[in-house]
């Protein structure tokens, strides 16, 4: 099974709890097989006035010391015997079960957080091209289903396995023609459920794909909820969630009614051989060959068959669950990251900030090159902007510093050496990022910004606070910086959560700051105090930007601009602009209206500009 093939490394460090669940499946299996045998003494042996048969007559006898038993004594015993034995089956159930579960939850713990940390290591181009919302389902519904069974499956799955084993042997035992008939029944019982156990995998793997749709599509509708609002989409958007729901509703009816196919089939079949049992006894009773109470044993122990065959044909719809889950964990588990740490990789040291590419070639595609033999370099504590029409390559060439993606040819240099040489890990902690839309977690203002270097003292964080400009609006707050935003920072403003994030990039102290677009969207006012906190932040780092407001890299000590993944032209603002190419275009594009250029153009020329100390 896919599913116990996913769980068996967890299911091994728990061996210990497995062999107590094991004995005590077994204990339980015991009793079971022992429950009839009470009933079969009542009819032979006191109702029937017979001889007890040796070793229980010598067994009994001891435990009287010897006397003689009388008709209602043995009867007294047995019914004593018969509580004693649904006692210590009640007991061990309840033991084989506590265990079972407890591992259950211990390995579906371990196996949701090893899933996370996989996908969470994933490179940025799978996560580019997955939905959150089927990955969400991956560690929901899928993990559930296989938590279902190994808690109770397992469990099921054993105790009905030894069941059915013992009831086979002890009737051997006894008579072995009653034997071979259930011997010949069991398997057709067993034949049923498997017949369908096929059809039901497939339907329940299908389920399983449509339900993480759905989740999906949830996740994205729900998550863009402002703009289906504003274009009133939301009847066209409950449409198309419905359609996906009818195909998760078809999926499931499906299983539904092979199910109940199968239940009313294995019943027929153990019905019939019931019957074969009952009228082959009868015989056998009538002609003195087999006593009532053995044929009472014999029926009694294959009812007791009829039930592990059905619950063993019920589990086949589990067990299918979790298969189709476990595919579909196994599929992500399977993915290896793009990028990874390189073999005899090391701990990057503490970084000074000098940054090099060297004939970088570059493309998500490799048949379609967003990068052509980029070259570059960047002292440290130097303002590079990037500067470029949509689609350039300004973002991806930012992208490859902190090893989002790696490229095709040419190498990145960090204080002339080789990124890649470096750790993942220790490269990405000596470089901090702003977004162009900012990325803030449910939580309290204080733990996104300390989420920039976790462990790091209120008093900093006050620091950081006060010099991104984030002070000034928390401090009016009914909670300071003990308030709890919503997901993805919606109950702020979009400057209040770029300053946030600004805090963040402060805290990490990193020598290396990658800002994308960071003022992008903002008016005038908030952008002011977004640069003026950008302005502190930037001082002493290797800080590279993305910008199409010109007005806010004027006094960058290296401009690059690219064109069709190409750096055509580089220089100071006043060189680009004698050059009278590109970038000159670029900036009377922007500054032909000279009114609109409003208090943009005033900042970057302003005060902030004296105390960035660029």
């Amino acid at each position: 099974m896919k599913a116990l093939r996913l769980c068996w490394g967890y299911l091994v460090r728990y061996w210990w709890g497995a062999l107590l669940a094991l004995i005590a499946v077994l204990m339980q299996t015991a009793m079971d097989l022992l429950g009839p045998w009470p009933i079969k003494v009542v009819f032979d042996n006191v109702l029937g006035k017979r001889e007890l048969e040796e070793p229980l007559r010598s067994f009994l006898g001891g435990v009287i010391g010897g006397r003689s038993l009388a008709p209602l004594g043995l009867l007294n015993i047995m019914i004593a015997a018969m509580l004693l034995f649904a006692l210590v089956d009640a007991l061990f159930t309840f033991l084989g079960g506590l265990l079972t579960a407890s591992i259950g939850q211990r390995v579906v713990y371990r196996l949701r957080v090893r899933i996370f940390d996989h996908i969470q290591r994933l490179s940025i181009s799978f996560h580019k091209t997955s939905r959150a919302g089927d990955l969400s389902a991956r560690l929901t519904s899928d993990i559930q289903a296989i938590q279902d069974m190994v808690s109770s499956g397992l469990n099921t799955l054993l105790t009905n396995v030894f069941s059915v084993l013992g009831i086979l042997i002890v009737v051997s035992v006894v008579n072995w023609r009653f034997a071979l008939l259930m011997v010949g029944a069991t398997p057709l019982l067993l034949f049923v459920g498997s017949s369908y156990r096929r059809r039901i995998r497939q339907a329940t793997k299908q389920l399983r794909k449509i339900e993480g749709q759905v989740g999906a599509t949830a996740q994205e509708k729900i998550g863009a909820i402002q703009v289906v609002q504003a274009f009133a989409n939301e009847d066209e958007e409950a449409q198309e969630f419905a359609r996906q729901t009818r195909q998760s509703l078809d999926a499931g009816l499906t299983i539904s009614w092979l199910q109940s196919e199968l239940s009313p089939l294995v019943d027929l079949v153990g019905v019939i051989a019931l019957a074969g049992i009952v009228w082959l006894g009868a015989r056998e009773v009538l002609s003195g060959r087999v006593t009532l109470g053995e044929l009472l044993l014999f029926t009694t122990y294959f009812r007791s068959i009829l039930s592990p065959a059905r619950q063993l044909s019920k589990l086949s719809t589990q067990f299918s669950k979790a298969n189709a889950s476990a595919e579909r964990i196994q599929e992500v588990l399977d993915i290896q990251p793009d990028v990874r740490d390189m073999p005899g990789a090391r701990s990057a040291p503490a970084l000074r900030g000098a940054v090099a590419f060297e004939d970088v070639w570059f493309g998500y595609d490799q048949r379609a090159p967003v990068l052509r033999g980029v070259s570059a370099e960047a002292e440290p504590g130097m303002l590079v902007a990037l500067v470029g029409a949509t689609g350039s390559g300004k973002s991806t060439l930012m992208s490859l510093i902190p090893r989002f993606h790696d490229p095709q040819s040419g190498r990145v240099l960090l204080d002339g050496i080789d990124m890649r040489r470096f750790t993942l890990a220790s490269l990405r902690d000596q470089i901090s990022l702003v977004l162009q839309e900012p990325v803030l977690f449910h939580g309290s203002i204080r733990d996104n910004i300390a989420y920039g270097r976790p462990g790091v003292s209120d008093i900093e964080i006050l620091h950081a606070a006060k010099a991104a400009n984030v002070h000034e609006f928390v401090s009016r707050l009914p909670d300071g910086y003990a308030t709890v935003i919503g997901e993805r920072g919606g109950t702020l403003s979009g400057g209040q959560r770029q300053r946030i994030s600004i805090a963040r990039a402060i805290v990490r102290d990193a020598p290396i700051l990658l800002l994308d677009e960071p003022t992008s969207g903002l008016d005038a006012e908030s952008e002011a105090l977004v640069m003026d906190a950008f302005y502190r932040l930037m001082r002493d780092r290797t800080t590279f930007v993305v910008a199409h407001r010109l007005a806010t890299i004027e006094r960058a000590n290296l401009i690059l601009v690219l064109h069709q993944g190409e750096i055509r032209e580089w220089g100071t603002h006043r060189e680009l602009l004698r050059m009278g190419g590109l970038y000159a275009q670029l900036h009377a594009m922007q500054f032909a209206d000279e009114p609109a250029r409003g208090a943009t153009r005033t900042l970057a020329r302003g005060g902030p500009r004296e105390s960035s100390g660029l």
